[in-house]
């Protein structure tokens, strides 16, 4: 029997427990929870039926360990339990921007990352994936295996997470924000803002549906005839969009390296 450990059960930690149950992954005796405020643990537990206990009892009774905490308290936990993160454990963290260097020097277990999205809830999320050297073959079809079912799994390079995290896990917020404005535009010209979200939402899921069997570019075709009022707004689009999308990744991108700063400088004073 396997046993997984979630250290960090706010909402991405408890989604994955959750998911994970849901989808026949993990059943709920196989998985072990703690957080540092052990009311929000405690209620992960009865909603679950998963064992609640400290860090470190998780810690040493796990084969497979999620660290679901925030970037800049994954040093400090991971230092915390070096002693009984073992070569014969594997560690996944799906913390931001905690590289598997930095984890490499903190403990001698097997290590992967996982960044999985929002979209999860739904099954629909793609989780980016990538292994440090020390990761088995069986690791890595045991890792990707669980977050399948959740929308798929993509095992990427490291140095691409960043990027890619823009399109997948934050992919959800800003298509949201973008649709938020289009709602705004559709309000200015007298349209309700609740017919307005509900005409976008549903056109939305359509569109998602669409894609399944279309690229971008075979489906603007398809709607945008020629001389026609779609291709009309998709000029303004191609028109505005590159700068705006441009100064987006320019904006994550400063965040990143002000993000990965922050957890390098806490270890040289910890």
């Amino acid at each position: 029997m396997t046993v997984f450990g979630f250290i960090g059960t706010g909402h991405l930690g408890s989604m994955l427990v959750h998911k994970f149950i849901e989808t026949g992954a993990i059943y709920p005796e196989d998985i072990m929870a703690a957080n540092r405020t052990p009311e929000k643990a405690a209620r992960l537990g009865q909603a679950t039926g998963v064992q609640v206990a400290g860090n470190l009892v998780v810690a040493e009774l796990s084969d497979v360990l999620f660290i679901c905490v925030r970037p800049a308290d994954v040093r400090n936990v991971l230092s915390d339990l070096e002693d009984v993160l073992t070569a014969d454990k594997l560690v996944v963290s799906v913390a931001a921007d905690v590289r598997l260097e930095i984890m490499q020097s903190l403990c001698p277990a097997r290590l992967a990352r996982a960044f999985p999205s929002m979209a999860s809830r739904k099954g629909q999320g793609v989780t980016l994936l990538c292994y440090a050297d020390n990761a088995t073959r069986e690791d890595r079809s045991l890792i990707s295996g669980l977050f399948q079912p959740l929308g798929g799994a993509e095992e990427v390079a490291e140095e691409d997470f960043a990027v890619l995290a823009d399109l997948t896990s934050c992919g959800p917020g800003y298509c949201a924000a973008i649709m938020r404005e289009f709602s705004l535009a559709a309000e200015r010209k007298g349209i309700s803002p609740e017919l307005a979200e509900r005409l976008i939402g549903q056109t939305l899921l359509g569109t998602a549906l669409l894609l399944q069997e279309e690229s971008f570019s075979g489906l603007i075709e398809s709607v945008a005839t020629k001389g026609g009022i779609t291709e009309a707004g998709v000029s303004v689009i191609r028109e505005l969009a590159p700068a705006m999308f441009d100064r987006l990744f320019q904006a994550t991108e400063e965040r990143h390296r002000l993000v990965r700063r922050r957890v390098e400088e806490r270890g040289a004073g910890y």
